[in-house]
C-alpha cells in the first residue's frame, strides 16, 4: 500500500524552507517532474517542491478529503473536472500541458509473438492499471471495449495501482503483457518492449491538464512552477521523457 499523502506531509514537519510547494502529479510523470523540480528550485534557492506521485484518480480522492495541495497534473481531464466542479481549482490557472500515447508491451523475452491488441487473446495474465481511478487503465479499457476484446480478457486481467506498477509486472514477467503510456514503456527498454501503439481513434485524447489549487498556501508560487514547467525547460524535458507538449 502507497502512504498516504496526508502520512507524506507529515514526514516532512520541522523542515526550515522559505515555502514548500506541494505537487501531485501523475505516476506517469515521475521521471520527468523529479528532472524539473530540481531545476525550478535552481532558479528559486530557499523554496522546495514537494512531489506526490500516484494515480490521478486516487490523487484527486486526497485532495477532495482536503489534502493541502498547491499544484495537480492529472493523466486525464476527468479527475481535473471534477476538483474544478467542487471550485477546488484556482480560476484561470488550468491548462493543458501535455499529450500521450498508449501503447501494448510485453517482456522482452517474450516468446508469445504478440504483435497487436487482437492477438492478446492468447495471453494468460494481463496487467492494466485499475478503471475505476487509473487514467491508463480507463483508456485501456476503452480501447479493448471498442475492440470487441473486453469480454473475453476481463477475467485474465491484473489490475495495478498506477501506471508505474502495471510496467513493473510486466518488466519482471508476472504477466504476458501490459497496456501502458508509451513514456512509460520507454523506461525500461532492456526489459520490456512495444508490441503496438493504440490507434488514436480508439480511445479519448490523452491530455494532461495542471492547475493550481485553492487548499494550498502557495498560489503564486504556483503559478510560477507552472509557468515553467509548460515553458522552454519544461519543453526540453517532456520532450525528452516522450511526452508531447500542448499549446497553453
Amino acid at each position: 500500500m502507497r502512504k498516504s499523502l496526508l502520512l507524506f506531509l507529515l514526514l516532512l514537519v520541522g523542515t526550515a524552507h522559505s515555502a514548500d510547494l506541494v505537487v501531485s502529479a501523475a505516476a506517469s510523470l515521475t521521471d520527468a517532474m523529479n528532472e524539473l523540480k530540481t531545476d525550478f528550485e535552481k532558479h528559486h534557492p530557499g523554496d522546495r517542491v514537494l512531489c506526490n506521485y500516484g494515480a490521478s484518480g486516487s490523487l484527486a480522492r486526497q485532495i477532495e478529503g482536503g489534502a493541502p495541495v498547491d499544484v495537480f497534473v492529472s493523466a486525464s481531464d476527468g479527475q481535473m473536472d471534477r476538483l474544478q466542479s467542487a471550485n477546488l481549482v484556482v480560476a484561470d490557472t488550468r491548462f493543458d500541458l501535455l499529450k500521450n500515447d498508449i501503447a501494448l508491451v510485453a517482456p522482452v523475452d517474450s516468446r508469445l509473438g504478440l504483435k497487436g491488441f487482437s492477438d492478446l487473446v492468447r495471453a494468460r495474465r494481463i496487467s492494466i492499471g485499475d478503471p475505476s481511478f487509473v487514467p491508463a487503465g480507463q483508456y485501456a479499457s476503452e480501447i479493448l471495449k471498442k475492440a470487441g476484446l473486453w469480454e473475453e480478457l476481463a477475467p485474465r486481467m491484473v489490475y495495478g495501482e498506477d501506471v508505474r506498477q502495471v510496467l513493473e509486472y510486466v518488466a519482471r514477467g508476472e504477466v504476458d503483457a501490459g497496456i501502458v503510456f508509451v513514456t512509460d514503456a520507454a523506461m525500461l527498454p532492456a526489459k520490456v518492449k512495444i508490441v503496438a501503439k493504440a490507434p488514436e481513434d480508439s480511445h479519448k485524447p490523452i491530455v494532461y491538464p495542471a492547475a493550481v489549487l485553492t487548499r494550498g498556501d502557495h498560489h503564486e508560487l504556483g503559478k510560477q512552477f507552472l509557468e515553467f514547467i509548460s515553458g522552454p525547460e519544461g519543453r526540453k524535458v517532456f520532450t525528452k521523457y516522450g511526452f508531447r507538449m500542448e499549446g497553453k
